[in-house]
């Protein structure tokens, strides 16, 4: 219930009280935390859309909530939101009307459920060949190694974010909650707890890479120690990297990490937000005179399309990405393989 409390969707609750409470208070908390989380989340970004369009959101109408859902179906769809978000989104919407016992076309409709469905066919067409991210392949990341020779602390911590996420073929949103105590070096192995994919919250374990383990021995070793005193920082300095998240902000000067506590939240919180890693992955690109446009998602895209380049199946790509359907797998592996086709093949003979 403390979710609600200061949610945008209050307004929503407050009308349908009586049913949406018994949820709330019977099913709601038992719920695991990251689908409570998403479920709110999900509420929320409709609320302040009907907020923005001056809509008054669902009531006892049909039609009403059909002619809002279309709209914001059709805002999402012209969004930057993958394909899985969107679909998720209206999930979560379908979910509230059924709790508040509302009319729900989202089920009972065909004219909305067909929109939907075509809308969404043609969102992930678009998505999959417009915006994809340039991979971050084998060879553009031993060129960045290869190039970028870390001089401070910030560009320590930036080239081992990006070669972790490579391994790991982690999003933004798992590489910045990566802890100390989620790496095994014996095993090569990273624990991630945090992944979109992953609704039961058991995590998975992905690979990390001998180089990838010195570069970050590299990091915590530099933020470890003072030269200012020159001199290993003592073990109560809030700068130290003792245990907690691994990836931390970076004063300024870029020489040293800033205090870190564990409680703070909002702004302040330890966690980078996804800017952050957008900067990161820009910063080591112009570094190490990079042309593609990589972006954070290209480390997850690239190391896919490397397996499969290198003869990895698809379970075994599944298993290194943390996939559970073998569809964004294969897709990867189509991309890798067109440069193996008939064509690039006449290419190559013809010398073309």
């Amino acid at each position: 219930m403390s979710y609600l409390a200061t949610s945008p969707i209050d307004g929503f609750v407050s009308v349908y009280k009586e049913a949406v409470n018994k949820y709330f208070k019977d099913i709601f908390t038992k719920l695991p935390h990251n689908t409570q989380r998403a479920y709110v989340s999900d509420f929320n970004e409709f609320a302040i859309f009907c907020e923005q369009e001056g809509l008054t959101g669902f009531n006892d109408s049909m039609q009403n909530n059909e002619d809002c859902i279309k709209r914001y179906v059709e805002v999402l769809c012209h969004s930057p939101l993958a394909y899985r978000t969107i679909k998720r989104r209206l999930s979560a919407l379908s979910k509230f009307l059924g709790i508040a016992q509302l009319p729900n076309p989202i089920v009972n409709s065909v004219y909305l459920k067909d929109f939907v469905k075509l809308s969404l066919s043609q969102n992930e067409k678009y998505q999959l060949s417009s915006h994809q991210a340039v991979p971050l392949t084998v060879d553009i990341l031993e060129k960045i190694n290869n190039n970028v020779i870390p001089d401070t602390l910030l560009e320590m911590r930036d080239l081992a974010i990006i070669n972790l996420m490579f391994d790991g073929l982690l999003r933004a949103d798992e590489v910045v909650r990566v802890r100390t105590e989620h790496i095994n070096k014996r095993n090569n192995a990273l624990l991630v707890l945090t992944s979109k994919s992953d609704q039961t919250g058991k995590g998975s374990y992905r690979f990390i890479s001998n180089s990838t383990v010195a570069m970050i021995d590299e990091y915590i070793n530099e933020a470890n120690y003072n030269k200012a005193l020159q001199q290993e920082r003592d073990s109560s300095d809030p700068r130290r990297i003792n245990h907690g998240i691994l990836f931390r902000r970076v004063s300024n000067r870029g020489h040293a990490l800033l205090p870190y506590d564990e409680q703070l939240k909002g702004k302040h919180s330890p966690i980078l937000e996804y800017s952050s890693i957008y900067r990161v992955w820009k910063r080591i690109a112009d570094m190490a005179k990079v042309k593609e446009n990589i972006t954070p998602h290209s480390g997850r895209v690239g190391g896919a399309v490397s397996l499969a380049e290198n003869g990895a199946t698809l379970p075994e790509m599944q298993l290194a990405g943390g996939w559970h359907s073998p569809e964004m797998p294969g897709h990867y592996g189509q991309q890798a393989a067109v440069g193996k086709g008939g064509m690039a093949k006449l290419a190559q003979l013809k010398g073309r």
